[in-house]
Order: C-alpha cells, then structure tokens, then sequence
C-alpha cells in the first residue's frame, strides 16, 4: 500500500511538474503583443500600397505599433487598443524598445464599418519623441497628427509625407484606410513594461536609457533597419 501511494504520489508531481513547465513556457500578454506588433509591421512594409509608408520609416524617430485598434461603443463610438513602441535614432542608427502603451478616446470611430485596425503611427519629430515619455498625452491637441497617404506614388517623384508631428498608417477589413484618431489619448502602460522585463521600469529607462533588449525586440528593430545597443 505505501508503495503504491509513492508511485501516485511521483505521478502526481510529475504531471504537476509537466503543467507548470507548460504554462511557464505559453506566452504572456505582453510578448502576444509584442509578436503581433511584427506580424502587423511586416505586412504594412510589404504592401504594394504603402509606398509612402516604406518612404516615411527611415525618416522616423519612433514607431508606435497597435495591433488591434477596437471599436467597443455603439453609441459613442469609442475605441481603444494597446501598442508597443520603439525609438530609433536616425544619427547613430540604434533602436530601443519595446515600451508599452494604451490608446482609447470615444472621440474617434473606425471607417468603412471596420471594427478593428491595425494601426503604425510614426513619430516624425522631436515633439513627437517627448510626447511619448509623458505619461499621457493627446494626439492632435498636445502634438499634430496626420493621416498618411495609401496608394502607390508616381515613379521618380517625392513621396508628399504630410508636415505633422505624427503620422498614422492603418488597415481595416484587410485594405489601408485613412483611419482618423485626432483627440485620442496615448498613455504609457507601466504594468505592461515591469511584466515584460520582469523588473521596475519606466518608459525612460526603455527608450533613453535602455534595459536590457529582448529577442522579440530586436527582431523589430532589424526590421526598422536599426541596429540595438549591445550590453
């Protein structure tokens, strides 16, 4: 009988062993994020459309990705998503990132009846660069935003890049859409940052200072075509 209690009580901790293993290896909310985020950049730098996207990302000093930009109010139109972001530096060529943030304002609805948007807004100057340090700031009022052109340009000629400090490219339903979020509020997700790098951290520490960098991380900004900072 206490024999066959050992062998239960082995099985027993060895399914237990099994379990944990597994749902320590299952991905957290964060990194499905972050791994989203370089599926839905991917796709925008490929697009034959986005001609004046594949123009703009070399010029810019940030990039905020939002993989799933939703539309939650039927009557107010709400919407909200949350994004990763990273900054890149077009001196030195090094990228940091990713650091995490929210968007939502009920100002602001999804066009052509979509229900969610991939959204890639760029951050285009230093004004743009600072507003994402703060801990919130609103898109339109405290730094200019504009839509980004979709379409393929003219051979030869300069890609017209609207004069903002940000410019929004997005999809919905599968085609680029020149989706408005004027008045939305961008807001730095802290809970989101300490759970991915497993530490304290603020926005600064990620994107001045840097932590760290992850895997996921880097494979974004070889993306970016930027380099990241060796420990």
């Amino acid at each position: 009988m206490k024999k066959l209690l050992v062998v239960l009580l082995g099985v027993a901790a060895f399914t237990v062993g099994l379990s944990l293993q597994a749902y320590a290896a299952e991905p957290n909310e964060q990194q499905i994020l972050v791994d989203q985020a370089q599926i839905v950049l991917r796709d925008f730098q490929k697009a034959p459309e986005m001609e004046w996207f594949r123009d703009a990302l070399p010029k810019a000093k940030g990039v905020l990705i939002v993989p799933g930009l939703i539309k939650a109010g039927l009557i107010l139109g709400g919407s909200g998503g949350n994004g990763v972001y990273f900054t890149v530096d077009n001196k030195t060529g090094e990228c940091k990132g990713p650091a995490f943030y929210g968007m939502g304002s009920v100002t602001y609805g999804l066009q052509i009846g979509a229900e969610k948007a991939e959204v890639v807004i760029l951050a285009m100057t230093d004004q743009a660069v600072n507003a994402m340090l703060s801990p919130q700031f609103k898109l339109g009022a405290d730094a200019s935003i504009a839509a980004g052109p979709v379409g393929v340009g003219t051979a030869g000629q300069a890609s017209p890049l609207p004069a903002a400090a940000f410019i929004a490219f997005s999809r919905a339903k599968g085609a680029f859409v020149g989706l408005t979020i004027e008045g939305a509020i961008v807001a730095s997700k802290g809970e989101y940052d300490d759970a991915y790098y497993g530490v304290p951290v603020t926005a600064t520490d990620i994107l001045i200072k840097g932590v760290p960098e992850t895997a996921s991380g880097r494979k974004i900004c070889a993306m970016l075509g930027r380099s990241v900072k060796e420990d």
